[in-house]
């Protein structure tokens, strides 16, 4: 749905530009995961966060890895660009599910039972939070870039 609503948000309110949406979307992102993570534990709030995310990352993703780049890149070049996207897409998801790994792990200690762990995840809250903010900054670099190339 976020990657539909993206095209007709960019196209008919933006007149074609992608900076002013993938900045919105990309503050609808860190709304969602804040709320998801530091929100009350309500059914509510837990609906409301995953949509508001749901809608945020699948519009980032169209806009990010796909719509930037090709504007950014000549013609001759926009499948290249759209390849090196989606490899550096595949290899920061690889990056950031060893982070979480280590740093959810980090968080774990002895539960009561002897098989029993119990995780803390408190630190890889803030990470995901962390992130979430610094896709919104690194959305901010590449509207600066696009802006000046067009």
């Amino acid at each position: 749905m976020g990657t539909v609503v993206s095209g007709f948000v960019s196209d008919w309110f933006f007149k074609g530009s992608r900076n002013v949406p993938s900045v919105i979307f990309g503050l609808m992102n860190v709304l969602g995961v804040g709320l998801f993570l530091f929100g009350p534990s309500s059914h509510f709030c837990m609906i409301a966060s995953m949509v508001v995310f749901g809608l945020a990352i699948g519009a980032l993703i169209c806009y990010l890895g796909g719509l930037m780049a090709v504007d950014i890149a000549s013609k001759k070049a926009s499948g290249a660009a759209l390849g090196v996207v989606g490899i550096a897409s595949y290899i920061g998801a690889a990056v950031q599910d060893f982070v979480s790994g280590l740093t959810i792990e980090s968080g774990k200690t002895a539960g009561a039972a002897a098989d029993a762990a119990v995780y803390d995840f408190s630190v890889v809250s803030w990470f995901w939070f962390g992130a979430a903010i610094l896709s919104v900054v690194f959305t901010l670099i590449v509207c600066t870039f696009t802006a000046k190339r067009r």
